[in-house]
């Protein structure tokens, strides 16, 4: 029997750990479904083809218990797959490996937005439909709807990818990126990392296995390729994107730290991989093509109610066995439960924006390869800020955080201190050009009042940093005084006294 030996850890030659060999660049990995302890194939003794046609690997000691190693079946029937370890933290069910336990629910949800989809740009409740996507267009209709352009124009949405979108492959994408790369692969029914990691050209054998061979669902949502000669320099986002990416406006070029690594996912998921409840990180929004497949979003929107029930929902104890779209507390001497749900399948094609803070659950129909990107707003301000506070609250790691956030910010503080012209123009130029048809002499727009509040909720996240960057480095390190100058409590005024001016003219 082992003993002491970490479930990481291959226990054939924990003397003589086979990565220190030296002598095989390309390990492979597999787990016991009964114990959950990993080993090396090539310990084993096992060839890549037998492993991907097992059904279930029993290691040596639980074999003796349970049996030997289920190889899989030919046979069109579907046999049920069976975890008696599931989810996390130990807590043992006897659950369906082929499928998460919400995906149920998730199919039960009957609000459908795409029974909409032919209709007319303000008859659907859900989302916006269109065709010519532009700033302009989205900054119309003030992005409170997630916006689909189905069977999107690349040249028309002003994209460019390295080949055409149904010749992005597996083989394609590990060609490119390297099949010795690390790639942060997700076990669906736990919704956890797996460790050991895998690397790309595993993760190709895997996705490229028959489905009645794979032994459980996995899926990979953070493979960032920004990068990567011939795929990520060769992919250009869409046009939207780029006009509003805030980073993209406020970030030097030149500083030596270079920018975030958000802008260009590569996500791969397997049939039937499920994603639960989440917020994308720093409140981003998203944009999403899908290449090959197809995928279904559950939605609800950052309402101050949905968002008090998600952060509430994040930190139950016992969440992953929480369906949050029937979740129920008190807010406010209510008992609510999260309102305005629908759900929306995207297909080969499509090209969806997701706006900031957007609460979702996603499902993969079939095996589907999706190119898309994150990135901050300036017109999202407010609610990005109040998403990162959410993720302080609920203890979000920080690898789980947009990266330098505060840096942008304090980028974005002193952009607009210097070009103040570009401030209400980036939260809506179309208002700012109908104003004197929308409302009358010496009224506010609502941009202009949304400029105000974008402001003072920017300067008073700013002072509350800056108090905490006396006492931590990593705050101090984040406030970019080369840019913004040694002297931060006179940036801060400067700032306060925009805002002093701004409030009479908008008024």
């Amino acid at each position: 029997m082992r003993t002491n030996v970490s479930k990481d850890t291959c226990p054939i030659c924990i003397e003589h750990p086979l990565e220190d060999s030296g002598k095989i660049s390309d390990i492979a990995w597999v787990q016991c479904d009964i114990c959950a302890q990993w080993f090396h194939s090539q310990c084993l003794k096992l060839p890549a083809i037998e492993i991907n046609n097992l059904h279930s690997y029993h290691c040596s000691d639980c074999s003796k218990i349970h049996g030997p190693s289920i190889q899989s079946r030919k046979s069109k029937r579907i046999k049920t797959k069976i975890d008696y370890v599931a989810l996390n933290d130990g807590d043992v069910f006897a659950v369906d490996k082929s499928s998460h336990p919400h995906v149920p629910s998730f199919h039960e949800f009957p609000v459908d937005a795409n029974k909409y989809i032919e209709t007319k740009l303000d008859k659907n409740p859900y989302i916006h439909i269109c065709h010519e996507l532009s700033k302009q267009f989205a900054l119309q209709t003030r992005m409170e709807k997630p916006i689909l352009v189905p069977s999107a124009s690349l040249e028309v949405v002003g994209m460019e990818l390295p080949i055409a979108k149904e010749e992005i492959t597996l083989d394609f994408i590990t060609d490119k990126v390297g099949q010795d790369e690390p790639v942060e692969v997700m076990d669906v029914l736990s919704q956890q990392g797996v460790r050991p990691g895998w690397n790309m050209g595993r993760w190709r054998d895997y996705f490229q296995t028959d489905e009645l061979s794979r032994d459980r669902i996995r899926n990979v949502i953070s493979l960032e390729i920004s990068q990567v000669n011939g795929l990520g320099d060769a992919f250009k986002r869409p046009q939207l994107v780029r006009d509003m990416d805030l980073v993209d406006k406020v970030w030097d070029q030149h500083d030596e730290q270079k920018r975030s690594k958000v802008t260009k996912y590569c996500l791969m998921s397997v049939k039937h991989s499920f994603t639960d409840f989440h917020i994308d990180f720093g409140g981003t929004s998203v944009y999403y093509t899908v290449c090959s497949g197809s995928k279904t979003f559950l939605m609800f929107p950052p309402t101050d109610d949905n968002l008090e029930l998600y952060k509430s929902w994040c930190l139950e104890p016992n969440q992953n066995f929480i369906w949050f779209a029937t979740y129920e507390k008190s807010i406010r001497g209510k008992r609510t439960i999260p309102s305005e749900g629908f759900k929306v399948t995207l297909s080969a094609g499509d090209l969806f924006i997701i706006p900031s803070g957007w609460i979702h659950s996603v499902y993969t129909p079939e095996d589907s390869i999706v190119i898309g990107g994150n990135y901050l707003t300036l017109r999202d301000m407010r609610t990005q800020l109040k998403i990162s506070r959410i993720e302080k609250e609920t203890k979000v790691p920080s690898k789980f955080r947009f990266p330098m956030f505060n840096k942008v910010l304090w980028l974005s503080s002193w952009y607009y201190l210097n070009h103040k012209e570009e401030f209400l123009a980036d939260i809506n130029p179309q208002e700012q050009l109908d104003r004197n048809i929308e409302v009358k002499e010496g009224y506010a727009t609502r941009s202009e009042t949304a400029a105000i509040e974008v402001l003072q909720s920017l300067i008073d996240h700013l002072k509350s940093h800056f108090e905490i960057s006396k006492t931590s480095q990593v705050a101090r390190r984040s406030i970019p005084t080369d840019s913004i100058g040694r002297d931060v409590v006179g940036h801060l005024i400067k700032l306060e006294t925009w805002l002093s001016e701004l409030i009479p003219i908008c008024k």
